[in-house]
């Protein structure tokens, strides 16, 4: 069948919004953002679509480039990474980020919103990687 790129489009653009909101996000200092309820709340949504995103990218080409089979959303970025389509050090973030959802989404214990304020620099720019290597990668594929 060969990759769908409306549904990989779509997702880089769900991940560029939310990055964009996460930016206003970080406008506010830390005091604000803890206290701040709704702030809370949109920003673990908002990090929530981009890992959903990336995990929905990276099992969608693994699977319609036949890369094998993973039980795991890191391993099926591990597979990713193997076949040079995203980097070693983004890959190693992105599994940090596929955890944070995963915390986030089963809201195991309490959710650390410190950890997920500090998080948000780093997914801010990893998440706009992986948005460019994805892409570089369907240029070069469609070459």
């Amino acid at each position: 069948m060969g990759l769908d790129l409306s549904l990989i489009e779509r997702r880089l653009a769900m991940i560029l919004e939310e990055n964009e909101f996460l930016k206003s996000i970080k406008k506010q200092n830390y005091n604000e953002f803890l206290n701040d309820g709704k702030s809370r709340r949109s920003t673990a949504r908002a990090i929530e679509t981009i890992a959903q995103s990336i995990i929905d990218i990276c099992s969608h080409i693994v699977a319609q480039k036949h890369f094998g089979i993973s039980d795991t959303y890191k391993g099926t970025i591990e597979l990713v990474t193997q076949h040079h389509i995203i980097s070693m050090d983004l890959a190693t973030n992105l599994q940090k980020v596929v955890a944070m959802r995963n915390v986030l989404v089963h809201q195991y214990l309490d959710i650390d919103f410190e950890i997920v304020w500090n998080a948000i620099d780093t997914l801010l720019v990893d998440a706009h990687t992986f948005v460019q290597e994805i892409k570089k990668h369907l240029t070069t594929e469609s070459i």
